[in-house]
């Protein structure tokens, strides 16, 4: 009996033993992607680069194998990347703006995205389909957009009291509402719109006149029409009119700087407006509308993806990178701070944002066509002459369209 006692004891002994050797020992994780991502972008503020730094310490915690070395490109961001393509040399993960990505979806160097959403279930319907559609091509989507704004009205509340009128709706409120400054000296010194000369900001007024600027196949031109006329005439004749006057007339770089010194009233500028008008002019007062709308609502979507490099020698980490700083919680750590919306309808946008992403229906992604950068320049120059009385708009028309051909055609 004794030696049974003893037998049993000595086992009872060794499996404590054993089961506290166990629990001691670091438990194994599960095998996955692993090693170090290159992720690069700009930061247009340091509150940016602080931000985006702790979204990715979030992700390095949840995936512990996978080191993210963050590199923002501070310069030209195009000229800088279309170099390091050229070296075969790219982050794995980077920043693509919407307005390029037709030329680096086109040039081959971006990874095609669907076999990745096939195989880890990544499912894109979250996203909102028209800022989507700036990063696809030809059936493959080539990136996720991280974030997005659409351009919005901001008022200056006290000279809108001011003047006596509510805020304007159509475009003829708004004219309405200009002349009304005007009589009232609502706006001592400056003007009641600040106007850029700018095609990212005219062509949302084409799509509220129910023009375009290309087909529905994204094939040719067709700013010629009787309705993209209506809206070009109506955008230049607020600045010829003298209702509305360029920030450089102001005394401004752009048109929030104008707002916040109160040098214009109103002004088409999107959620970067309002951190800016925070840190900068915090005792303006101001609030922030949809834009005015003329035979239907139409407004622009700014957006920038995040892309995974086709020569990334990493794929599976940056993957891993790619997917939590598009999913949900990846989204909603970095838009919480209010610099950008959400471009995933599952993601509550930040306080003080809701006018905003309601324009997500009506805004088409700034994106066109490979090429489209040396037809921007040439409208803009463009309209900047008509602005200053050296072209008219026929003739500005013309030259868009010309050089519209040209670049489709290539």
């Amino acid at each position: 009996m004794r030696r049974v006692l003893l037998t049993f004891l000595v086992l009872a002994i060794a499996a404590v033993v054993a089961t506290t050797a166990a629990q001691a020992r670091p438990h194994r994780t599960v095998a996955g992607p692993s090693g170090n991502v290159v992720l690069s972008g700009w930061a247009s503020s340091g509150s940016e680069f602080d931000f985006l730094t702790n979204v990715v310490q979030d992700f390095e915690k949840k995936y512990p194998n996978i080191h993210v070395t963050y590199q923002p490109i501070n310069g030209n961001y195009p000229q800088a990347m279309l170099a390091r393509f050229a070296s075969h040399t790219p982050p794995d993960v980077f920043y693509v703006d919407s307005s390029v990505a037709p030329d680096w979806m086109a040039a081959g160097v971006l990874q095609p995205l669907n076999s990745y959403f096939s195989k880890f279930h990544f499912s894109t319907k979250p996203f909102f389909p028209r800022l989507l559609s700036g990063f696809t091509y030809k059936g493959q989507v080539y990136g996720l957009p991280k974030d997005w704004s659409p351009l919005a009205m901001e008022i200056n509340t006290s000279m809108l009291q001011k003047a006596g009128v509510g805020v304007p709706t159509t475009w003829p409120a708004l004219i309405a509402a200009a002349k009304r400054m005007q009589v009232t000296n609502a706006v001592p010194g400056g003007a009641p719109i600040c106007l850029s000369a700018d095609w990212a900001r005219l062509l949302p007024f084409v799509y509220q006149a129910g023009g375009s600027f290309l087909n529905k196949a994204g094939t040719a031109p067709v700013l010629n029409t009787p309705a993209a006329k209506k809206a070009i005439n109506f955008y230049v004749g607020l600045a010829t009119s003298g209702l509305a006057r360029t920030p450089d007339q102001l005394g401004s770089g752009w048109c929030g700087e104008a707002l916040g010194k109160q040098k214009a009233a109103i002004i088409f500028e999107g959620n970067w407006a309002l951190p800016y008008m925070h840190d900068t002019f915090p005792t303006v007062s101001y609030a922030t509308y949809a834009m005015p709308h003329g035979r239907a609502r139409g407004d622009l979507g700014f957006t920038t993806s995040y892309s995974m490099a086709k020569d990334s020698k990493n794929k599976a980490a940056a993957w891993t990178l790619l997917s939590y700083l598009t999913g949900a919680q990846g989204m909603k750590k970095w838009t919480d701070q209010g610099l950008a919306l959400p471009s995933r309808s599952d993601v509550p946008p930040a306080a003080g944002r809701s006018v905003l992403i309601k324009e997500a229906p009506y805004s088409r992604a700034w994106s066109f066509f490979p090429g489209f950068s040396d037809v921007y320049t040439v409208m803009n120059n463009d309209l900047t002459a008509v602005f200053q009385g050296k072209k008219d708009v026929q003739g500005m028309i013309n030259d868009i369209q010309a050089a519209t051909v040209k670049a489709l055609k290539k």
